[in-house]
């Protein structure tokens, strides 16, 4: 090889070297210029990267502040309505605490191609531009203040049911029933709870339960006729005595007692204390006669004892007093305690019963009205025995209806005397 020929191919080799050089050094600059302008114009550039999403809003390449403001007005914190009705009522945002994190999710956003190395900032940067990134807007709120204003609502809506009630004293007349208001909470709260995470603000309306009466005033249309009555007498000198009379009987009076429902003398009546209103009197203790609260209220059980006895209802519980009582005769008693001595019945009719009673002048009486569709034949049979050289009664019903006649034995009693 000729002196020429080795230069030649030398200066060759060192062109191309020069040319790689010349390359590399144009790729690491254009590389340089590159990460720069990235860093300055979209990663550091003060504003958020691209395609990032707060809920349906696109806050890339603005500003937190920017963002901030948009998100803001595409869902502001607002009151909330509520209706019923055609009646409107609010809950206000700031009665409530109301608040979204929006302020928070801007930060996080800004944040995402900003808060790593460089290296893994600039990668976030790229999967984000490519992916995309979203996030979800969450509102927070004080939940005891919100079952306050939702109780506050409640309350102007709520409203008690009303019974039918009847009125006998000149004749039956019937004071109509009304259906109550109940708004469901738990059910309110959760849609509300709904419309702050769904930022949807239209109004709600409310879930609110009808209550109805227990007694309607169709129950009591069927009651026209008196089943059956009975009244009895007492000395009108002892006050403390036909003071509870009285009082028993008028915690009676007026009860509506709907078919197949058990009424309790004792329920209605009360614990015989002074404390729920009754006078010292003379009553039978343990086979003796002594003062104590309360006395004279068997004769108020024995007189509407025996009106239920004549009207057909079934007797579910009596009992007779130890010693014979001066009212009624033997085996017609029914004697009440606080203890385990109760007088009930149970409405077996088709149609609700309502009791009159009342004493006053010497007299005590109750009548039991129902529909004239439940009316029986009723006849009452004591017979006299004695028993361990005690008098003692045997009490029998006979109900006739439809031609049929049926007797059953009421209760067997024993006295003293």
């Amino acid at each position: 090889m000729s002196e020429d020929t080795a230069a030649k191919r030398k200066g060759s080799l060192k062109s191309k070297r020069n040319v790689i050089i010349l390359i590399i050094a144009a790729i690491i600059i254009a590389f340089v210029w590159s990460l720069n302008h990235l860093t300055s114009k979209h990663l550091y550039n003060g504003k958020i990267g691209k395609n990032i999403y707060i809920e349906d809003v696109d806050v890339s390449n603005l500003t937190k502040q920017e963002a901030l403001d948009t998100v803001n007005a595409k869902y502001p914190v607002k009151n909330l309505k509520l209706s019923y009705n055609n009646k409107e009522y609010t809950i206000n945002a700031k009665d409530v605490d109301l608040s979204y994190n929006t302020k928070e999710l801007v930060d996080d956003a800004y944040n995402l191609t900003r808060d790593k190395s460089y290296l893994s900032n600039i990668m976030t940067y790229i999967s984000t531009k490519f992916g995309g990134h979203d996030y979800i807007i969450k509102a927070s709120y004080d939940e005891d203040k919100l079952d306050k204003q939702i109780g506050q609502v409640s309350k102007q809506i709520n409203k008690n049911s009303v019974d039918a009630t009847l009125s006998v004293s000149s004749g039956i007349t019937i004071k109509e029933s009304q259906t109550g208001l109940k708004c469901d909470d738990e059910a309110n709260k959760k849609a509300i709870k709904k419309a702050y995470k769904e930022k949807d603000y239209n109004t709600i309306a409310l879930k609110v339960d009808v209550t109805q009466p227990k007694v309607k005033t169709e129950d009591l249309q069927s009651i026209d006729t008196v089943l059956g009555s009975f009244a009895t007498t007492f000395n009108g000198s002892q006050y403390g005595r036909n003071y509870n009379i009285a009082l028993a009987l008028s915690r009676c009076d007026g009860t509506v007692v709907m078919p197949g429902e058990t009424f309790s003398y004792n329920d209605a009546t009360g614990p015989r204390v002074v404390s729920n209103g009754f006078k010292y009197a003379s009553v039978i203790v343990a086979g003796d006669y002594q003062d104590a609260p309360g006395g004279g209220v068997c004769q108020g059980s024995t007189t509407l004892f025996n009106a239920v006895l004549l009207s057909g209802l079934e007797i579910t519980q009596v009992r007779n007093h130890s010693r014979t009582a001066n009212y009624v005769p033997r085996g017609r008693d029914a004697m009440v305690n606080d203890g385990d001595s109760d007088f009930k019945f149970t409405n077996n009719f088709d149609h609700p019963v309502y009791i009159a009673a009342y004493a006053g002048g010497g007299s005590a009486s109750a009548q039991i009205y129902g529909s004239s569709k439940d009316k029986v034949g009723v006849s009452i049979k004591t017979t006299q025995f004695t028993y361990s050289g005690l008098p003692g009664a045997k009490t029998y019903r006979t109900i006739t209806k439809n031609g049929k006649s049926e007797t059953t034995q009421i209760y067997t009693a024993v006295y003293k005397d």
